[in-house]
């Protein structure tokens, strides 16, 4: 007896709970809402991830710094004479390289008799063209023609005896100085003509030990 009723209660139970579901949308009442903790899980379960999307900034290009140039000469002052006119200097040798900033066009003198112990006089000026004593054209290769002119000096010494034996025409593997040339050896006047690539003005320096004329012409390393 105590079982049946118990059942009888458990039933009208589940019956009254039926109803009061079934009732709620005719009787115009709310759902049921869920708790704010599931609701608030869901909502963070259904929200879609925001993607991140990091744009790399592209890397500065390094410019190579310009190579600095050296503005073109147009021009030259004048170059003293130097030297000393004196006695009779016999040519010994011509040489032409490169130091470092510059091309070198070097003249050497032997001693002789009765000079003093000094390079000969010479005469270094700019030119546009040779022409050797016979009148003939010399030619000289190079867009700037420089000319150094030796008074009493001379291949050969004060007997007729060839001392120098070198080169006529040196076509050196200089970037800037691209011909030296004999031009000239009359009476004791000594002519040779410089080519270059460019012009430069040259700086003209004297040494003994031996006896040299020296003209630097600015170069690139």
């Amino acid at each position: 007896m105590i079982v049946r009723s118990a059942l009888l209660v458990v039933l009208i139970a589940v019956i009254v709970g039926l109803s009061i579901v079934f009732a709620r949308p005719l009787l115009g009442l709310p759902s049921p809402t869920a708790s704010p903790a599931r609701t608030a899980a869901a909502t963070a379960t259904a929200r879609p991830t925001a993607t991140v999307v990091v744009v790399a900034s592209p890397s500065p290009t390094m410019t190579p710094s310009p190579t600095p140039t050296r503005t073109p000469t147009t021009a030259c002052p004048p170059i003293p004479a130097g030297g000393r006119a004196s006695g009779l200097h016999a040519l010994t040798d011509v040489r032409v390289g490169h130091q470092p900033g510059a091309d070198r066009v070097v003249f050497e003198f032997g001693q002789e008799r009765g000079a003093e112990d000094d390079v000969p006089r010479f005469h270094v000026e700019r030119a546009t063209s040779f022409t050797a004593i016979s009148g003939q054209p010399v030619p000289v290769r190079g867009s700037a023609l420089w000319s150094i002119r030796f008074e009493g000096a001379s291949q050969a010494d004060r007997n007729g005896q060839l001392v120098y034996r070198g080169p006529r025409d040196i076509d050196p593997a200089t970037a800037l100085v691209r011909d030296v040339k004999l031009v000239e050896d009359f009476e004791a006047q000594l002519v040779w003509g410089i080519g270059l690539a460019q012009l430069e003005c040259p700086r003209v320096t004297t040494l003994r030990s031996p006896l040299r004329v020296v003209l630097d012409f600015p170069a690139a390393p």
